[in-house]
């Protein structure tokens, strides 16, 4: 006979629950926030049933980042495949994921990323590979030095807004003077 104050066991909606505590407690804390209770805690299910998923924190957090960067890809395609000219459009969306405070509901999630890479280096490991495939794989579009100096523009730019001390007008000023830089003069 069913108990019917007993819970169904559906693994991946409760992976998928414990990964996305993960995240907000990442985008809040940092790496250091987030403990096996906390994320139990606010998923509602025992340490244990975090162990069942995730052997160790860091294998929550290595698969937290993999699911990010898979995130992020998604967004960066969607990005390019609405940019019509091909020169510069992975810089482009490098650029808008990058500015941009909320984009496609990647906020808590570029947070996350962001904050887990500047204070792991094993994580930062995973962002440096996915940039580098990115970078490999645009190769055609977006090698030009002018493009990768853009790049690490914005890569500035974010560190001034990350550390909160950015002005937001300011900011979005120096996004579009960069994208302005990403096409060839003609």
């Amino acid at each position: 006979m069913d108990n019917p104050h007993q819970r169904k066991k559906e693994p991946q909606l409760i992976r998928q629950s414990i990964l996305q505590h993960a995240i907000r407690l990442a985008a809040d804390k940092g790496v250091n926030g987030v403990s096996i209770q906390a994320v139990a805690d606010l998923v509602g299910v025992t340490k244990g049933g975090v162990f069942h998923h995730f052997s160790n924190k860091q294998k929550l957090l290595e698969s937290m980042i993999v699911m990010l960067l898979a995130q992020l890809d998604e967004v960066v395609d969607r990005l390019i495949e609405e940019d019509p000219e091909p020169y510069g459009r992975f810089t482009r969306a490098y650029i808008e994921i990058t500015l941009e405070k909320q984009i496609m509901g990647l906020q808590q999630s570029w947070s996350a990323i962001s904050m887990t890479m500047l204070t792991d280096k094993t994580f930062n490991e995973y962002w440096i590979e996915w940039m580098n495939s990115r970078l490999e794989r645009h190769h055609q579009t977006d090698s030009d030095i002018e493009l990768k100096i853009v790049r690490y523009a914005a890569d500035g730019i974010w560190l001034t807004a990350f550390t909160e001390v950015e002005d937001e007008s300011e900011t979005q000023l120096l996004k579009q003077e960069l994208i302005a830089r990403t096409y060839r003069a003609k």
